[in-house]
């Protein structure tokens, strides 16, 4: 002997127009109206249905895409800083010492990615040498502002 389930009976009103849909779907699919009924609303008060679920993934999205902006907004203020010390403290390479500054930079370079992969596959960036202040833990970095005077530090002020 098979136990049904409890069930309750309720009398709701619906839209003529709803109510059409809802009896040629369950004609087509084969299906009681209480069987669909009782899944919508289960769906509905779950919170399960596609559309909660697709609005949950794209919100994580959202914010993994925001995070991704603040952190390339701190780069591309930490390269164009960078460059600005680089051109103000670089002295020009005089033409008989451009093949050993040449050679000198490939290697450099060459130990400059082998450094850089190796901190990459430790999974340690940039961001995380930051002070808490600049990025907050969970949070977007903060957005960066212009400084007043945009000046550069004196040489030997790592700044």
């Amino acid at each position: 002997m098979k136990i049904r389930p409890r069930r309750s009976r309720i009398y709701p009103y619906l839209a003529h127009d709803l109510r059409q849909r809802l009896s040629q779907y369950c004609a087509a699919g084969g299906t009681t109206e209480s069987a669909v009924v009782d899944a919508a609303l289960r769906q509905y008060l779950d919170r399960t249905s596609d559309r909660t679920l697709l609005m949950r993934r794209l919100n994580r999205l959202d914010q993994a895409v925001r995070r991704g902006h603040g952190e390339l907004g701190l780069l591309c203020e930490a390269f164009a800083l960078f460059l600005k010390i680089w051109f103000a403290h670089t002295p020009a390479i005089a033409a008989e010492g451009r093949k050993a500054a040449l050679t000198t930079s490939e290697t450099r370079y060459r130990q400059f990615v082998e450094h850089l992969g190796a901190r990459l596959t430790r999974g340690r960036r940039f961001v995380h040498d930051l002070p808490p202040e600049c990025v907050g833990e969970g949070r977007e970095p903060a957005p960066v502002s212009p400084a007043p005077h945009d000046t550069l530090p004196p040489a030997g002020d790592p700044a």
